[in-house]
């Protein structure tokens, strides 16, 4: 059973979690650094557990912490919502944090959160950043969820994972004025706008060129995001790989060109990403909508 946790303890654990640091922590909420430092150790006395890893520089959750601190910051966001409901006043808002890859972000991502629109109750709050970087945030409650492609380590607990779609990386080409491409596979070595190493779709692209494309391509331009090599390709700079999603209306407008779909495609999986704690009630209706409209 669970006795005397005060709230300003879990505001207290919050913030050290945001800024990692005592002292930081201790000036930000108005108290000495030694009266935060007992507060933090009360509130882990309450829980039965230690919530910071204090051996580790910076300072790092423990693993009973990472679910602790999810569960905190989404306690004191309801308190505060239904206080301002009762109150009568200005109701603040829950809010939906999402980390997706930047081409999901700008191509899928706005289409999914407009049919999400019964309840004026929450704000999303999106964010197109690396996904080494969104997984950590992940584990420290800082997102609720990632919209990104198959991670192997996301896809077991504590996490949870569900699939919105099957996309596909294909390899094109700008068209000349008579739909024709501007480019053929045939004409090696052609420039190619290639994702990064470090991103998903260049591990990806990398894989293919490897097995199928070796030293068919120059490489003209490197970009983790695949908006920037797309224009790139319309501008007839060269070929590149890019997803499905994005480049719809450029094949339907002729564009953009496939270029030997049956050779230089990559079959990618889009999942939506959760941990198990729970979430604020907008954040859970939202991950139950993307289970009912994003069925496997």
């Amino acid at each position: 059973m669970l006795n005397n946790i005060e709230l300003k303890w879990l505001y207290d654990a919050v913030m050290l979690e945001e800024l990692r640091s005592f002292t930081l922590a201790a000036e930000r909420r108005n108290i000495s650094q030694s009266s935060f430092s007992r507060r933090i150790q009360a509130l882990e006395n309450a829980v039965g557990f230690e919530i910071f890893n204090r051996n580790s520089n910076p300072l790092q959750l423990s693993l009973q912490g990472r679910g602790f601190i999810v569960y905190a910051r989404n306690l004191l966001g309801d308190i505060e919502y239904q206080i301002g409901k009762i109150k009568g006043g200005k109701i603040s808002k829950y809010r939906i944090n999402i980390a997706a890859a930047h081409s999901l972000s700008i191509s899928l991502l706005p289409q999914l959160i407009s049919g999400f629109a019964e309840k004026s109750d929450k704000v999303f709050n999106v964010e197109s950043i690396n996904v080494d970087e969104a997984v950590n945030n992940l584990k420290n409650g800082k997102n609720d969820f990632i919209l990104s492609f198959f991670n192997e380590e996301l896809m077991t607990s504590p996490f949870l994972h569900h699939k919105v779609l099957d996309a596909q990386l294909y390899l094109v080409s700008g068209c000349k004025p008579d739909g024709k491409p501007l480019h053929y596979l045939e004409n090696t070595p052609l420039p190619l706008m290639k994702y990064t190493d470090e991103s998903y779709m260049g591990r990806q692209v990398n894989q293919l060129l490897e097995k199928n494309f070796k030293d068919q391509f120059t490489y003209f331009c490197l970009s983790s995001m695949s908006e920037l090599l797309k224009r790139m390709v319309l501008e007839g700079h060269g070929v590149g790989w890019l997803p499905d999603y994005s480049i719809r209306e450029e094949l339907k407008k002729q564009k953009l060109c496939l270029l030997a779909p049956e050779q230089a495609s990559i079959k990618m999986g889009v999942f939506i990403y959760r941990t198990h704690s729970r979430l604020n009630p907008s954040s859970e209706r939202f991950w139950q909508y993307m289970k009912t409209r994003c069925t496997n």
